[in-house]
């Protein structure tokens, strides 16, 4: 027992003392356009860089597309919440992506990142463009202008963070893609808010998801938890199409769209302690379940009273009666007891 302990305690001092050497060996390179700096544009930085170094840029306008093919961490050195010292990265050629990410294991944070759609019909020229990568991290960034502004292509577990991504065709778009995690965006004003297509596993959480042509697109894609998003003023909030299964919507806010949620030709989703707020609240023309054993949603339309007072109205919400789309227990938050409004 004492030579498997001694053996224990030397594997860990190991470890600890590569992962010391490892870090000890990275490198940071500073860019910047006024001189003083390492380099004057972050494509030169990461060709002269290594695996595990990091490029520090500060604020200015950087006209350029950057590559990045190796395990780099790029991050803006302008204060937080400094509007004046902002750090740009404007695409040179609007056929390329601005970031193209070819590597696992980026981070890219701090950055506003400016595309400028490409105006060629089947080209979507993308602000941070993830292809087959896994564990990155894109965080505290802002898109604007973008065809895209985040996409995901046969990529996973990375994880988007606090960014904001307006005015483009897609705000994020995820294919094939597994696993991701997409934590406090704000997407807004876009044709298409969030797409996922033949993708499972991904998690939303509290994003806000505003005034898009179609807030929330699922296409053939399993297995997802969107879960405190708050989905507003878009003409459509979310749709399920083409076979999206298996997906949990719980404790979601859909408020002032001009429908709420579609579901088209999905069916075996959950769909649970949302609330509903909208012009048309849900259509669903699949077979999909709306409350748990013990709880459904808040629909701001329903007309039912809680006499016992419990919570939970006393008859159904109706979906869709002709596929048993049927909120058996609605949340009751918004009557009284006796149905006064």
């Amino acid at each position: 027992m004492k030579g498997k302990l001694i053996q224990n305690v030397c594997i860990v001092f190991l470890l600890v003392l590569g992962a010391t050497a490892t870090q000890a060996n990275a490198a940071v390179f500073t860019v910047g356009i006024n001189g003083g700096e390492n380099y004057s544009s972050i494509q030169e930085a990461v060709n002269n860089a290594q695996n595990g170094d990091t490029i520090l840029v500060s604020p200015g306008v950087y006209r350029e597309n950057v590559n990045v093919n190796k395990e780099l961490t790029i991050i803006s050195s302008e204060l937080s919440g400094d509007r004046v010292n902002r750090t740009y990265v404007i695409g040179a050629v609007p056929t390329n992506d601005v970031f193209g990410i070819s590597s696992s294991n980026v981070t890219i944070s701090g950055f506003h990142i400016v595309g400028g759609p490409s105006g060629i019909d089947g080209y979507q020229e993308v602000g941070l463009y993830l292809d087959g990568v896994q564990n990155c991290l894109l965080s505290n960034n802002t898109l604007m202008l973008n065809d895209a502004g985040i996409a995901l292509n046969n990529s996973q577990r990375n994880l988007l963070d606090n960014n904001i991504i307006g005015l483009g065709n897609d705000g994020i778009s995820l294919s094939r893609s597994n696993e991701n995690r997409l934590l406090n965006n704000m997407v807004t004003t876009n044709s298409e808010g969030i797409r996922m297509d033949n993708s499972t596993n991904n998690t939303f959480l509290n994003n806000t998801i505003d005034s898009n042509e179609i807030g929330i697109v699922l296409a053939t894609s399993r297995m997802n938890m969107l879960e405190h998003n708050l989905v507003s003023r878009n003409n459509n909030g979310l749709i399920l199409t083409e076979m999206s299964e298996s997906n949990t919507l719980f404790n979601n806010s859909l408020y002032m769209n001009g429908v709420g949620i579609y579901l088209k030709g999905s069916s075996g989703n959950m769909i649970y302690l949302n609330k509903f707020f909208n012009f048309l609240n849900a259509e669903d023309e699949g077979k999909n379940t709306w409350n748990t054993s013990s709880a459904g949603n808040l629909w701001e339309d329903y007309n039912g009273t809680d006499a016992d007072g419990n919570g939970i109205g006393d008859t159904p919400y109706i979906v869709n009666q002709t596929t048993g789309s049927i909120d058996y227990l609605p949340l009751a938050n918004n009557i009284s007891s006796g149905g006064t409004q």
